[in-house]
């Protein structure tokens, strides 16, 4: 067999593995970023629901009114359901999501109101609705960032 067919197959050869381990790193970084997606989704679905249930609380507060029972034990099932989602979703992902995302949520769930009276209902519920609050807006922009989503970037 001549040396040149010898030589060409090996150069196909080579560009065959080359670009079949392009196309898998490739997959390998969509599914990556698929994963981390997810992961977002989840901790900001779940902060969503917290700062809803704050939100009303709060306003129901300084408007100086009360839930009905069937509302009140419906809201605390909300809050009950999201707070442990939003705690999953946190550790689980924990090794998927940025950092910064991390450190926000780190911070919202150290972050209880200090020196508070624990009979002053309405400095309790303002200060947990501004801290989910702002970890809401900080995951989101971390999340942005992580996945390069409205930069004007590819994620790839």
């Amino acid at each position: 067999m001549p040396t040149y067919i010898v030589t060409v197959l090996g150069y196909v050869m080579a560009a065959a593995v080359t670009i079949y381990t392009i196309r898998l790193q490739r997959v390998i970084r969509e599914r990556w970023w698929e994963h981390k997606l997810a992961a977002y989704i989840r901790i900001i679905d779940a902060l969503s629901a917290l700062v809803y249930y704050y939100e009303e609380h709060y306003d129901a507060e300084v408007e100086g009114r009360d839930f009905s029972d069937i509302r009140d034990k419906e809201m605390a099932d909300h809050w009950r359901k999201n707070y442990t989602d939003l705690k999953r979703a946190t550790a689980v992902g924990a090794f998927l999501i940025s950092p910064a995302a991390a450190e926000s949520l780190d911070r919202m769930w150290k972050d209880r109101p200090k020196g508070a009276n624990p009979n002053d209902r309405f400095t309790i519920i303002e200060s947990q609705y501004v801290t989910a609050r702002d970890c809401l807006r900080a995951v989101i922009e971390a999340a942005r960032v992580d996945l390069r989503v409205g930069l004007g970037k590819s994620y790839l």
